[in-house]
């Protein structure tokens, strides 16, 4: 068999829910001795890239520069992760005869691009469906995907107590903290200024609550007015942040979607789950496997967004440190069993090697 020399293409080396995946399965590969890359725009996250040791490429636009990058490195494999890097990822694939994967993350890719892509790629060609709603989606549109969900690496998203980070963000140690997480952009911008509104409402019956939203986009300039017009000295608006498994372990609650609900629940915490569809409501051990296919509300929901539910959910999240401790325990033993990174990886080396 080829030994595998995988190339990964991202958008931007910037923190956000993909970026961090992809750099858990770097790491994880390189632990592996496996020869990966990884080429995106320059940002914030680059540096983690490089401390992981995989060579980076950041000049993607000069495409025939990138593809004698591409050569000099003998890359045999291409997996692209977003809309602009799979049409990107896909010609270069069919010029340069490599096989060529396209990992799908959510719902919102335009179907005319999905198959301008699969079109224009090599002839050896697969899909990742990062969830179910995502793989029932592209069905839809007669596109058939692997699932292949975003894996967690267990030893480093793992509860920490941080009473530094407490006092830096001057917040009391009996305080209940509540945590939003996610690049603060179109539908999760709109979801975090639900959850400040709410919070707010919250904060009013309740002066020991402090919250703190992590993550940039073209919406943090609008969060921080919100978030200044009441309650503005127990609101910590942080921009974007790399010390998550520290900003997890400091919350008694998360409120998030996607890969940040799995971290959090890693880091043994409870999760409020609202993302880009809607709200799935408190994750809890009855409905762990529901929350999942609906992708902790990102891909699919229960309900729509509301302030008063999110307020009411916030109340019921943070009743009861007893209920709270046997959330935390049961999700990160479900997190371990279903999306550590190692088996993930596996499941993703298995498609590579098939195609190579």
């Amino acid at each position: 068999m080829e030994a595998l020399r995988l190339l990964m293409i991202i958008d931007k080396f910037e923190v956000g829910g993909t970026e961090t995946y992809v750099s858990a399965v770097v790491e994880e590969m390189s632990k592996r001795k496996i020869a990966v890359y990884v080429a995106g725009k320059p940002g914030s996250l680059l540096s983690k890239f490089k401390a992981i040791g995989c060579p980076t490429f950041t000049s993607i636009r000069n495409q025939a520069k990138f593809e004698r990058w591409i050569v000099k490195h003998k890359i045999n494999m291409i997996n692209a992760h977003h809309e602009t890097t799979g049409l990107l990822g896909s010609q270069l694939s069919k010029k340069l005869k490599i096989p060529f994967v396209f990992t799908i993350h959510g719902t919102y890719y335009p179907r005319s691009l999905i198959t301008r892509v699969l079109k224009k790629c090599d002839e050896h060609k697969a899909v990742i469906s990062v969830s179910f709603p995502v793989k029932k989606w592209l069905e839809e549109k007669n596109i058939s995907s692997i699932v292949i969900p975003n894996g967690i690496n267990t030893e480093q998203f793992i509860y920490s107590k941080n009473r530094e980070l407490l006092k830096q963000l001057g917040i009391p140690r009996k305080s209940k903290v509540l945590l939003y997480v996610s690049r603060l952009e179109d539908e999760k911008g709109d979801v975090c200024k639900d959850f400040i509104r709410a919070a707010q409402r919250f904060m009013d019956k309740d002066e020991d609550v402090h919250v703190v939203v992590v993550g940039g986009g073209p919406d943090l300039n609008s969060v921080k007015k919100l978030a200044a017009k009441k309650h503005a000295q127990r609101i910590h608006i942080l921009g974007e942040r790399l010390d998550t498994v520290s900003l997890f372990s400091i919350s008694d609650v998360v409120i998030g979607t996607g890969r940040v609900a799995l971290e959090a629940m890693s880091c043994k915490r409870p999760v409020i789950a609202i993302g880009s569809k809607g709200v799935f409501g408190i994750v809890k051990p009855e409905n762990y496997n529901v929350a999942w296919k609906y992708y902790f509300g990102d891909h699919r929901a229960k309900q729509t967004v509301d302030t008063n539910r999110i307020e009411r959910l916030i109340g019921i999240a943070l009743r009861s440190k007893k209920t709270s401790a046997v959330w935390g325990n049961a999700g990160r033993e479900f997190v371990k069993n279903k999306f550590h990174i190692s088996g993930i990886t596996d499941k993703l080396l298995a498609v590579y090697h098939k195609m190579i």
